[in-house]
């Protein structure tokens, strides 16, 4: 598959979950059954912030060659971001504090770094 496919899939997840989470960072989060007070919304909307720059920053590349530097610097925080975050997001899900749905971040996760580290290798 071509990278500006991936690209727009990218762009379109984080875009998804970046804007729950600015916008309606309590409903968002109790899909997955996680209450958040008003210190939980404030650091909700945050993230929520830095994966809608994800989502514009992905879209913006969508149709640059791979050989650019800014897809490698990209495609690099990025993957280490959902290599970090995963085993997070499990371990909440697998001690209840994430309902069965926070399966789904988990398995995107998995997605988004297995599909951004295959991008680096052929780098």
């Amino acid at each position: 598959m071509k990278l500006s496919f991936f690209s727009k899939i990218w762009a379109f997840l984080y875009l998804t979950f970046g804007l729950g989470l600015l916008i309606v960072p309590k409903l968002f989060m109790s899909t997955y059954g996680v209450e958040l007070d008003a210190s939980g919304q404030l650091m909700a909307r945050i993230l929520g912030s830095a994966l809608f720059a994800y989502a514009v920053v992905f879209w913006i590349n969508k149709n640059i060659s791979i050989s650019e530097k800014s897809w490698y610097n990209l495609l690099l925080a990025s993957c280490l971001y959902n290599i970090m975050d995963t085993p997070i997001v499990l371990t909440a899900t697998l001690n209840g504090t994430m309902n069965s749905l926070g399966w789904i971040p988990v398995f995107l996760h998995v997605f988004l770094g297995i599909s951004m580290g295959s991008f680096l290798l052929k780098k």
